[in-house]
Parts: structure tokens; sequence; C-alpha cells
């Protein structure tokens, strides 16, 4: 899991990332959290004129959304 000390990302070194994945119901329920997440640093990219990391953001959010909805990442449905 990553987070900010203030000044630089850091990626907890002891941790299992499971447990933090294991909180959430269902890979659905992960993937629509990711979508709320992109969507939200989206809008900041947007906000500050940082158009292709909006868009890559953009990218990250459909993708995300298509999972939790259902619409990708079911066998057989990634193409």
């Amino acid at each position: 899991m990553a987070y900010m000390d203030g000044r630089s990302l850091a990626v907890r070194e002891n941790g299992d990332i499971a447990e933090d994945i294991g909180r959430f119901a269902s890979r659905q329920d992960l993937a629509l959290y990711i979508s709320d997440v992109t969507l939200q640093m989206r809008n900041l990219a947007r906000a500050a004129d940082m158009h292709f990391l909006a868009y890559l953001l953009e990218m990250a959010f459909q993708e995300a959304f298509d999972i939790g909805n259902g619409r990708r990442g079911q066998k057989g449905a990634d193409a």
C-alpha cells in the first residue's frame, strides 16, 4: 500500500497487500474503488492542465469502471 509521507511516495515494506485487498467484498468492488480514486485524480490533473496525465487517468478510470460493472475482466471478456 502506498502512502504520502509529506514529500515522497513510500511503499509499505512489511505489510501484505492481500490484507488491504481483502477488505473488499469482491474483485468488482475493488475495481469500483479504483475507478473512484482514478476519477478524482483525473479531475485534479485536468484542473492543473496536465492533459496527457488526465488522458491516461481517464483510460485507467474507464477500465476499472468497466471491470467494476461486469463489462470486462470476466473469463473470456478481456480481449
